[in-house]
């Protein structure tokens, strides 16, 4: 068949028909590209994480205190808490389902911060379309001060007060000298091993819960020779990292990116529990399983879903003396067992009832019933209907 018009496109030689073909092909190209909105082979990803709330409590942390972190997050396929550098918190949640929990943080004394009073926590949340954070600003009530500094030895306007040596030290944590000028003569101190390094006062040691005393000698005592300074090995604990529990000094501990330190195992395990969700009386809330089984909980899980499913209220019920449990109460059902059982042993009330002129008894009352079969008898009587007098 020959198309008519189109003439010309056979006298063009070979190349320019072509050409020709190839400029067609690409404009119906780009048309069909246009006409699906230039998503063909792409898919559309949900939304950003959503940080609904962070917050820390206290702020200001005394000696020896842990901020409890509180989090709500949604949308999210993974979450890290990150407090000073180490994570203390991570949770992977394939559903994006809604996060809600607490986590707490590290010991005062734990965390890391070199000179600075303040240390940052990071709220880390992320899923296939990208992160999102935020960041809390934590400080210390009490900036720590060597141990072995007397009262007023860092006043300018004031005498130093005994020992007179202490310029020779940095730290109360080491017992390498420093090359501060001599103020007098001052004697050959017992150095620390490596592996007992700390050099404090028996007081102080006993304070931070170190025990083991490595030597004898004094690394470090006042001119007066009233107070005195001794190595002490750093004890080992147990430490709670990713809700496992392994032995390590506190330091190991900070520095593994552990959660929780303690020198009594049982009291690490209990801190080291993950946060589930607990069943008590037809209600869900996070705990522990321990704080669970305290509370009277009925069932615990580390799945939401799970939890809820299994946390539909229970109801105890009596029909003809036997009792049965359901989820659907009726008349004569109970909210404990205790209840019911009551119920059932309690013989049927007997009622006293009138139909069509005659009195029966029932155990289920109605309209009609009465408590006594007289009531019920003087009910069923016919009415006498007085003559009316013309």
């Amino acid at each position: 068949m020959r198309l008519s018009g189109f003439g010309w496109v056979h006298s063009m030689n070979s190349p320019l028909r072509w050409c020709l073909c190839l400029v067609l092909v690409c404009l119906i190209c780009l048309i069909s590209i246009a006409a699906t909105g230039g998503t063909a082979g792409s898919s559309a990803k949900g939304p950003l994480p959503k940080i609904e709330q962070f917050k820390a409590d206290p702020m200001v942390l005394e000696d020896n205190q842990a901020a409890l972190y509180t989090f709500v997050v949604k949308h999210a396929t993974k979450i890290q808490v990150i407090e000073a550098g180490n994570t203390i918190k991570e949770v992977n949640n394939p559903t994006s389902a809604t996060l809600k929990g607490t986590v707490k943080g590290l010991s005062a004394d734990a965390i890391q911060t070199g000179d600075s009073p303040t240390f940052d926590t990071i709220l880390l949340a992320s899923n296939e379309s990208g992160n999102q954070e935020r960041t809390l600003t934590l400080s210390f009530a009490n900036v720590l001060q060597p141990t072995g500094l007397p009262a007023g030895s860092t006043d300018s306007k004031t005498e130093p007060r005994s020992p007179k040596w202490l310029a020779q030290y940095s730290s109360p944590f080491t017992s390498t000298p420093s090359t501060s000028p001599k103020l007098g003569s001052e004697p050959v101190f017992f150095k620390c091993p490596g592996s007992c390094e700390y050099c404090l006062k028996p007081e102080d040691a006993a304070g931070r819960g170190f025990t083991q005393r490595c030597a004898e000698e004094r690394c470090y005592y006042s001119p007066d020779d009233q107070q005195n300074w001794y190595c002490y090995s750093e004890p080992e604990g147990w430490c709670c990292r990713d809700t496992k529990v392994s032995q390590a000094t506190k330091t190991q501990c900070a520095q593994a990116g552990g959660s929780y330190w303690s020198t009594n195992q049982a009291e690490a395990m209990r801190a080291c529990q993950p946060i589930g969700w607990c069943c008590r009386d037809g209600q869900i809330a996070q705990a522990t399983k321990d704080q669970c089984a305290q509370a009277g909980g009925s069932y615990w899980s580390t799945n939401q879903a799970e939890a809820m499913r299994a946390c539909q209220r229970t109801y105890w019920c009596c029909s003809n003396g036997k009792i049965y449990t359901t989820t659907q109460p009726t008349e004569g059902c109970y909210t404990n067992l205790a209840a019911a059982q009551r119920a059932c042993e309690r013989p049927p009330t007997t009622y006293w009832c009138c139909r069509d002129g005659k009195v029966y008894p029932t155990t289920t009352p109605g309209a009609g019933c009465y408590a006594t079969q007289a009531e019920a008898t003087r009910a069923c009587q016919p009415l006498i209907r007085t003559p009316t007098l013309k």
